[in-house]
């Protein structure tokens, strides 16, 4: 009896020993890249050249609807005759026309050429998102920013947008304020 209590004991203290520590949970962080590209200094530079090449295209447009939405006012008071009310509706009808066109084809310009300044960031921005990550002990990133389910609930995560923000920014300016490399 007493050998089996210590071969018990032998065994417990074993088994012990040889356990392995609870494992540790991942580190995760969670970025906005939406929020982060437009809030980069390149991102708002972007934004803003954006704004001066399609502005004055989106003003004339405005500027049509807003007529379009005057003769249809004027329709709509009445007190003219069937044939300027059908000349009205007509004008209408193909003012309408002419300013859904215009529009359609300023937001598949607008669309394109935003997409041109997300394809010239985007990567920039997950390059800093990776080095951000490794330098402060990451295991995870994940992006808040387009996820189809909402984030409900999440334990031992950061929020680092701003941070990663920041990173870029730092970056981007010591990439413009390097020399030129030598040239051969």
């Amino acid at each position: 009896m007493k050998h089996g209590l210590a071969l018990l004991a032998l065994a417990a203290a074993g088994a012990a020993f040889g356990q392995t520590p609870p494992a540790q949970p991942p580190k995760v962080a969670l970025v906005n890249l939406d929020e982060a590209l437009v809030s980069t200094t390149d991102g708002q530079n972007a934004e803003k050249r954006l704004n001066s090449q399609f502005g004055p295209r989106k003003a004339a447009i405005d500027q049509k609807h807003k007529e379009l939405m005057a003769l249809q006012d004027k329709l709509d008071k009445g007190g003219m005759t069937d044939e300027d009310r059908q000349k009205l509706s007509d004008e209408i009808d193909e003012k309408g026309d002419s300013v859904d066109q215009e529009t359609t084809q300023a937001d598949a310009d607008l669309d394109q050429a935003q997409q041109r300044v997300l394809r010239e960031l985007a990567p920039k921005l997950m390059m800093v998102v990776v080095r951000y990550a490794k330098q402060h002990g990451y295991d995870l990133v994940f992006d808040t920013s387009s996820s189809d389910m909402p984030r409900l609930y999440t334990e031992n995560s950061t929020e680092v947008t701003k941070e990663v923000v920041d990173e870029y920014d730092k970056s981007a300016k010591s990439v413009k304020s390097a020399p030129p490399p030598a040239k051969k």
